[in-house]
């Protein structure tokens, strides 16, 4: 039976949405340059909040402000994502799977929530996925936080980042350095294109096993 090009054209821009949700600059700008197409659109505001869990599993919340310049990219975007949360569950898991080949870890996709609201120009998205390969042990055995050579921003974008992580935890190290740290949250405030932080801790169970 002969693919359906309206399908197609469906999984590329819901494709296209999970990227612009949560891997800025991972493939958006390269998807319309070959295309030879310009995005009508902008995130122009982004808070995002990591919660990391002891058995090492995060929640990553994102509440995203997309600026529509027609209403022709406005109702593309309307239409992917009004998709069920099960394909977007789908196509996360696809685009983490690609990413394993830049960063040899097991990214798993646990659960996907969304609310979406739509107002021309405007659209505000409000997205929960939890999710397993954001923290791993590393070769010291310390508990890292990391994404290397990913993007949590695009430019011009105003974004706050709060990484919670769990009380008895203790950070050895974060780069780049943070806006604050309060108890248990790291956070970050800043405008423009922005990576991944990196960032290690020692648990009271990590030292338990080092003192063995």
């Amino acid at each position: 039976m002969a693919n359906d090009p309206n399908q197609k054209r469906g999984n590329s821009f819901n494709f296209i949405i999970i990227t612009l949700i949560f891997f800025a600059g991972l493939a958006i700008f390269q998807f319309f340059m070959y295309r030879n197409l310009q995005p009508h659109f902008q995130v122009t505001t982004r808070d995002i909040t990591f919660t990391i869990y002891e058995d090492l599993s995060v929640d990553f919340a994102t509440n995203v402000e997309i600026l529509t310049e027609n209403e022709r990219d406005y109702e593309t975007l309307v239409e992917g994502f009004s998709t069920p949360d099960e394909e977007k569950l789908s196509l996360f898991q696809q685009s983490l799977d690609n990413l394993k080949e830049q960063i040899p870890r097991d990214f798993v996709v646990l659960s996907y929530e969304s609310t979406v609201n739509f107002n021309y120009p405007m659209i505000y998205v409000d997205e929960t996925v939890k999710l397993e390969g954001f923290v791993y042990r590393n070769e010291n055995g310390n508990i890292e936080f990391s994404l290397p050579g990913q993007l949590l921003s695009d430019q011009n974008e105003q974004v706050t980042v709060n990484i919670h992580y769990p009380y008895g935890w203790e950070v050895v190290s974060v780069a780049p350095t943070p806006t604050y740290i309060d108890q248990n949250v790291i956070g970050y405030s800043y405008t423009g294109a922005f990576g991944y932080p990196t960032i290690e801790f020692i648990s009271d169970w990590t030292i338990v096993i080092m003192g063995e």
